[in-house]
């Protein structure tokens, strides 16, 4: 809003106060606003009720404890606590985790068992696998709904994505290397496979980093200066030796 002075150097008293009322509003509402804004949530948030987790337990031994262990210590397949779920579900969400047990658990050989469990009990076994890695409950049942974003990170923050993790990145195209490599410059941070985006691979914001883009199989010379979408398995935690390539398309003839 523009204020125009008038000729006269003496404000009226009503204009002061009337000046004074539309800041603190504008102030207030601000205020208001700042109040009302949800941040990110993470797990330790409190993403399940301790009551869950308990009727959990019930649910994961009697649907998951004869392949991931009594104690989630693994077995036939991959332990569901410790190191192992750090390395497997850290930097996505509870979200994730819950639609891909919904989806694909329990597991049996011709998959005629995966997805049979009602979603209540589904969220209930993750509710205990939470639990069992010492995450603290809340006052909030874990649902589809209040699953949705929120992160899996560590205590002190979100960290890089581990080594052979499949993850995907969004970069600009560098001209090959006199050695014959590919580069993706002002790229993103790499993000798991599984993540959902706010915004198209076309349309996210470019980064800082560099990646050495490893064993491409796809022609990429008139891709030179395109906005790039790669996917593949990280060489080293965050991609820090270069990107495993399965697959490149181009989101952009340049990159802006």
């Amino acid at each position: 809003m523009r204020f125009t002075p008038s000729n006269s150097s003496v404000v009226p008293a009503i204009q002061i106060i009337a000046l004074a009322l539309y800041v603190i509003a504008c102030v207030s509402t601000l205020v208001a606003g700042q109040g009302t804004a949800k941040p990110g949530r993470t797990v330790w948030d409190g993403a399940f009720t301790a009551d869950q987790a308990s009727r959990g337990s019930v649910s994961y031994s009697a649907n998951c404890a004869e392949c991931h262990g009594a104690s989630l210590q693994g077995g036939e397949s991959k332990a569901l606590r410790g190191e192992q779920f750090w390395s497997d579900w850290r930097e996505s969400t509870v979200g994730e985790l819950l639609a891909y047990i919904s989806k694909n658990m329990p597991y049996a050989e011709d998959g005629s068992r995966a997805g049979t469990l009602s979603p209540s009990i589904y969220a209930e076994i993750v509710a205990h696998i939470l639990e069992r890695n010492e995450l603290p409950a809340g006052t909030v049942q874990l649902t589809e709904s209040s699953s949705a974003g929120v992160q899996i990170i560590r205590k002190d923050g979100p960290g890089e994505l581990p080594a052979s993790t499949l993850a995907r990145v969004v970069g600009c195209l560098a001209p090959r290397g006199s050695d014959g490599s590919w580069r993706l410059v002002r790229a993103t941070r790499p993000e798991r496979v599984s993540a959902t985006g706010t915004a198209s691979e076309g349309e996210v914001a470019l980064g800082d980093r560099e990646y050495q883009l490893k064993f491409v199989l796809t022609p990429l010379t008139n891709f030179v200066g395109h906005r790039m979408l790669v996917t593949g398995l990280l060489l080293g935690d965050g991609g820090v030796d270069g990107l495993n390539v399965s697959s490149v398309k181009s989101v952009g003839a340049t990159c802006n």
